[in-house]
Formats: structure tokens, C-alpha cells, sequence
């Protein structure tokens, strides 16, 4: 007996997925404000992205559907590349989800730390990863908002996030 998922008719050169990576021309303020992340690859190195749709900064869910989300982020402070602004930094990560109706986006995940960094260490890390499944609709975007946006490492294995399908709703 063939397993149900696997016989459907699905292209499965359509399913909706994306990894987006932290672009190189993405600046914050030196300052702890939450700012929404716009510039993310979705072309080059390891991003990519396949039946949804990207712009400044937000995936586009194109298909209804549960959808595993994603993020991970990275702060990073070398000792030659900046003095920091204070010794204690909040470091955080929202995922962020807004549709159609213009109500205000929600919060979908959260994590973060409040970090005590030293201008005396010669580098200083921390990392925050974030992932669950969510019911998206057609029309819905997601998007990421970080604190601290000038420590953000832009490696493409360091800062990144996205989302694939991983069933349809049938109602």
C-alpha cells in the first residue's frame, strides 16, 4: 500500500519554501531599537526560494497551509570593530506575521537574552534561534525584527530565516 503523502498529485517543484540569508547591505542603529530587517538574500549563496514571494523584507505566503517558520540570529562584536554603547544589551528576535486586513502584524516567536558584553573582551557571540508551525494563509506575510541591528553577523550560515509547507488545510 503506497503511503497517502507520498501518492498525492503534488508538484513537489512548487511547494512552497524559502531560506532567505542576512544581505550585506543591511546597517542598524548602534542603539538597541527593535527594527524590521529588510535586506535578506533570497537569490545568492545558500538562499533560495520557490512558490512564495519576497519584497523588502517579508515573505509572501502564496498557498494556504501549516508551514514550519524559522529564524536564527547572530550578534556579534569584535574588540576593533566598534565600541559598544553599553554593557548590558538586550539581544532579541521577533517573528513577525501581517496579513491583508490591516490589523497590526503579531508576534508568531520570540527569544532573546539580556547579554552583559565587555568592551574588554576581544569578541563577543551570541545567538538566537527560533522555529514552530503555523497555519498561513494565502496573502500572509512574515517578516523579522531584531534589536541591536548594527551587531547583526551577516554570514550566510549565522543570520537567516524562512519557512516551508508542510501540509495543506483542508477545511
Amino acid at each position: 500500500m503506497q503511503d497517502p503523502i507520498l501518492s498525492r498529485s503534488h508538484n513537489y517543484q512548487t511547494w512552497p519554501a524559502a531560506h532567505l540569508t542576512l544581505g550585506s547591505s543591511t546597517t542598524g542603529k548602534g542603539d538597541s531599537a527593535i527594527v524590521h530587517l529588510r535586506s535578506w538574500n533570497h537569490k545568492e549563496g545558500w538562499a533560495n526560494i520557490q512558490n512564495m514571494s519576497y519584497n523588502n523584507g517579508t515573505l509572501k505566503v502564496l498557498q494556504d497551509g501549516f508551514y514550519f517558520v524559522y529564524a536564527n540570529i547572530c550578534f556579534r562584536n569584535h574588540k576593533m570593530a566598534q565600541k559598544l554603547p553599553e554593557k548590558t544589551l538586550q539581544l532579541m528576535l521577533y517573528v513577525c506575521k501581517s496579513n491583508k486586513s490591516g490589523r497590526p502584524p503579531e508576534y508568531l516567536l520570540k527569544g532573546g537574552s539580556t547579554a552583559m558584553w565587555s568592551n574588554d573582551s576581544v569578541y563577543n557571540f551570541y545567538s538566537v534561534y527560533q522555529g514552530g508551525i503555523f497555519r498561513l494563509l494565502a496573502g500572509e506575510e512574515i517578516f523579522i525584527k531584531a534589536s541591536n541591528a548594527a551587531l547583526l553577523d551577516p554570514a550566510q550560515e549565522a543570520t537567516y530565516f524562512g519557512a516551508f509547507k508542510v501540509l495543506d488545510i483542508h477545511l
